[in-house]
């Protein structure tokens, strides 16, 4: 029997019977939409997550703490030997640390007769070269090369979004600062005291307290350097409080200014109590890279925080949801299989002289059973199909009332309950995310699972076709 044949027959069959037909095209319709629907909230639960982990901070960051122990019980150091270990792990883009001197705190001075100025000022070192990779918004400028050799020239440095508003005018009796207050276009009302890409600004161990009493008791030796910002990096809490309104350099910048400093007042440091760095930031490649690097970092003995913390547990139950929502369509589509086996049988009854007579004249059994096969797989993959279409309708519905398990629709959405699991996700703009999402990979998937089930439906039925004996059959009325 040629397949031009056995496809005619196979569609000419299906038709004979149109209501049965349609009836059971219908459930496998039922549960493909019902597979379809709960996948693509599971999904959705996935994009809110990944929104509000994205809210909460970097999911590529891992925060490295100078506190812990090694397996033999012995304090680690977080050095620069660890650092550069560190950085050698794979998955690893950048490691470097965020130092905050113990011995200089500098004040930053601008204008005329130093009129306005930042007193304490936040200043941290790392390395120039993790600063385009550790994941800062360039609002102008262009990050620095390295440390400044020449100590004649001024230090390059990186300056928070704020900062200039950090500036005191110490001439001024009332409105010594301003604030970075905005108006309904988000323009700034006022302009700081001092431009910080354009002003001169000098750094100056020298604190406000010591510039308005008599020094003359006081032997300390001060040390001062030009800065010049180059660059300026939107604030970003999530990175640290530098990014709103501190300094940022090159790490041996900071260090030789501190080192200036203690070797001018001859300071007395004690090497054996150095901890080494008090932090150290290490950002990787994928969030599929956080997991194992902050287990090697544990395992060198150093306490690590990351997001991964959060995001694992939120997955975890993602998963569980996903699964008991995948199980709820799929009970849909096994009665639908049902539903194709007894249509497939009731079709033997009825065709039993007709399968006799294909056998009497010499049709091979296996054709008998292709026949068959090809009936409960037209039947589950136009299920399938139509499944899918109404699919996009009701996920195209839940998202344009933002419809949630939580009940929470329309305009007051914003938040979705995951399911029987009862977790409230939300952060961010959440009201603008889909509920449901179908992607590409699911429409061929369910389809795909819907024609597989009519031809496994259909294998029973097939088989016992091909079972009958052709004497008895044509002798069936």
């Amino acid at each position: 029997m040629k397949i031009s044949d056995m496809i005619s027959m196979c569609l000419g069959n299906l038709f004979r019977r149109k209501m049965r037909t349609l009836l059971t095209i219908i459930g496998v319709v039922v549960g493909t939409c019902a597979i379809v629907v709960m996948v693509s909230l599971g999904l959705g639960m996935n994009l809110s997550q990944e929104a509000m982990l994205a809210e909460m901070g970097d999911l590529t960051i891992i925060n490295v703490m100078n506190y812990g122990r090694n397996e033999n019980g012995e304090k680690v150091v977080l050095d620069d030997a660890a650092v550069a270990q560190i950085q050698a792990m794979d998955g690893v883009i950048i490691a470097t640390p965020v130092y905050n001197p113990n011995y200089f705190q500098p004040t930053l001075y601008s204008g005329k007769k130093d009129r306005y100025r930042m007193s304490w000022a936040t200043v941290v070192g790392v390395y120039s070269e993790a600063l385009p990779l550790m994941g800062y918004q360039l609002l102008e400028g262009e990050y620095p090369d390295g440390p400044q050799e020449n100590r004649k020239k001024p230090l390059n440095v990186v300056v928070g979004e704020y900062t200039g508003f950090d500036f005191e005018d110490t001439k001024s009796k009332y409105n010594r600062y301003t604030w970075p207050e905005t108006d309904e276009k988000g323009e700034l009302i006022r302009q700081p005291f001092v431009d910080v890409m354009k002003d001169e600004i000098y750094l100056s161990s020298k604190q406000p307290d010591q510039d308005e009493r008599d020094n003359k008791d006081d032997d300390t030796v001060h040390i001062q350097r030009e800065v010049r910002p180059v660059a300026r990096v939107k604030e970003d809490w999530n990175k640290g409080y530098e990014t709103s309104r501190g300094i940022i350099m090159d790490i041996n910048d900071l260090k030789r200014l501190e080192e200036e400093y203690i070797k001018a007042n001859k300071i007395v440091v004690n090497k054996k109590d150095d901890t080494g760095y008090g932090n150290v930031t290490v950002k990787v490649e994928t969030m599929e890279d956080v997991d194992p690097v902050e287990m090697q970092i544990q395992a060198m003995g150093y306490n690590t925080r990351s997001m991964e913390t959060v995001r694992k547990p939120m997955q975890e139950s993602a998963r569980k949801q996903q699964l008991f929502l995948g199980m709820m369509g799929g009970i849909s589509l096994m009665v639908a299989a049902i539903g194709i086996t007894n249509t497939m049988i009731m079709s033997i009854y009825e065709r039993t002289r007709e399968i006799g007579v294909m056998k009497v004249l010499g049709c091979v059994v296996g054709n008998i059973r292709t026949v068959f096969l090809m009936e409960a797989g037209v039947i589950g993959f136009i299920g399938g199909c139509v499944g899918v279409a109404i699919s996009y309708g009701v996920s195209f519905a839940m998202n344009y009332f933002n419809f949630s398990f939580s009940g929470d629709s329309g305009m007051g959405g914003g938040y979705m309950m995951g399911g029987m699991g009862g977790m409230m996700m939300g952060g961010g703009d959440s009201s603008a995310l889909p509920v449901s999402v179908i992607p590409v990979w699911l429409v061929v998937a369910a389809i795909a699972f819907a024609t597989l089930v009519g031809l496994v439906s259909g294998i029973l039925p097939a088989n016992r076709a091909m079972k009958i004996s052709a004497l008895e059959a044509i002798k069936h009325e």
